[in-house]
């Protein structure tokens, strides 16, 4: 019995030993080409949704981000509560903002744009915002009259959202708030670009300049935002912060997502479609070529068949030779992606107005997609040798 089932083993190797080395190479060329289609769309789709959550994050709310309690404004004693939280286990940083009430303006143009008061040396360890510096510089505490926008209120001809922009406002250049009817004149410290559109509408003073201007906003807060520590757990730190009854709503990042929840749910829904298409024809790929390869053995397997080799041990012998064939295209496969086209893509990424995507691997779908090659590779080599070994043997020995 165990000499039974090596011979399946040896003949899959005399298969592959005296068959011609280009017939190989090009098989498992295809099955890797099949490989590699199967795990990048999907691996795209992830590397946009987790771009894109990480955007929102680094540029917006933070892990953990608080607002205040319905019917209030602000959050009060804005110091206390942030030395608080910072205290808790598995708080990396925290840093507040103050929605700044007023428009802002450039000779006549004028938009919607949120503008902040925030702590400088606070924010940037919450937010990136302060890396994102594209011209100028990021604001000090102790600017008094410097503002830093984004690159969607700046404006410029390859600026997604021009027409509503300032229309090339570059540093150095004079913007207004007009906070009650009552205008204060900024300088353009720094234009920033996140590549999140969302973010890039948004524009920046030191909490210094709000207090002068508003001297009640002092020690308020219109949202804290926190950054959690790699090891932190989000749910225990948002308990541990609503336990400091601060008469302010905490929630995690997620709620916060709003149309960029909706944005990531249609991409995870096409890339469900995708994927089944990619499977659909991966696995009629496959079939194909190992089919086409075991036909044109018919008159190797017919003369087999003539010296006494059993039918099973053909097909098995087959069905070894799909799974070599399956395996090498899985390895070499996961080798140029792993190797080649991940690098290549973090170094010259999808660039899109959420983010900046790379290839990102789900192992768990990995797993699944290559274990799929390797099924239907099985069932790929099973029918034709099956058709084969079941058609007379002269036929087969003919070729017919």
């Amino acid at each position: 019995m165990i000499k039974q089932l090596k011979l399946p083993f040896y003949l899959a190797f005399q298969y592959i030993r005296r068959g011609r080395k280009w017939t190989l190479f090009l098989t498992i060329f295809l099955m890797t080409i099949a490989f590699i289609n199967l795990i990048f769309i999907p691996s795209l789709f992830s590397g946009i949704i987790d771009g894109s959550n990480k955007q929102i994050i680094n540029t917006m709310t933070g892990d953990i981000y608080i607002s205040p309690q319905d019917g209030n404004d602000y959050i009060g004693q804005k110091d206390e509560v942030l030395q608080k939280i910072k205290n808790i286990d598995g708080v990396d940083s925290a840093s507040a903002k103050t929605l700044v009430p007023a428009r802002l303006k450039q000779g006549n143009i004028a938009g919607s744009w949120q503008t902040f008061a925030v702590n400088p040396d606070n924010d940037r360890n919450v937010s990136n915002i302060s890396s994102k510096i594209i011209s100028g510089s990021y604001l000090d505490a102790d600017d008094v009259d410097q503002i830093i926008i984004g690159r969607q209120i700046a404006g410029g001809t390859d600026v997604e959202e021009n027409a509503l922009s300032l229309k090339g406002a570059t540093v150095g250049e004079k913007v207004t708030l007009v906070f009650d009817g009552k205008p204060k004149d900024f300088t353009i410290k720094g234009i920033y670009n996140s590549n999140f559109v969302e973010s890039d509408k948004r524009a920046f003073i030191t909490e210094k300049a709000l207090n002068q201007i508003i001297p009640s906003t002092k020690n308020k807060a219109s949202t804290i935002n926190i950054k959690l520590n790699g090891s932190a757990n989000q749910d225990e730190v948002i308990g541990k912060v609503k336990n400091l009854n601060m008469n302010a709503k905490v929630y995690p990042w997620q709620e916060s997502t709003g149309l960029m929840k909706t944005v990531s749910s249609s991409f995870a829904s096409i890339n469900v479609l995708l994927s089944i298409t990619s499977v659909t024809i991966a696995a009629v790929t496959i079939l194909i070529i190992i089919y086409v390869t075991i036909i044109n053995k018919r008159k190797e397997i017919g003369i087999l068949r003539a010296i006494g080799i059993r039918p099973y041990i053909i097909i098995l012998s087959y069905v070894f030779l799909s799974a070599i064939y399956a395996l090498a295209g899985i390895v070499t496969g996961t080798a140029v992606f792993s190797l080649i086209l991940v690098p290549y893509f973090e170094a010259h990424p999808f660039v899109l107005p959420i983010c900046n995507a790379v290839l990102v691997l789900d192992w768990q779908n990995y797993i699944i997609r290559a274990e799929i090659i390797f099924f239907v590779s099985l069932l790929a080599g099973f029918i034709p040798a099956v058709i084969v070994t079941r058609a007379k043997m002269l036929t087969a020995i003919l070729g017919r």
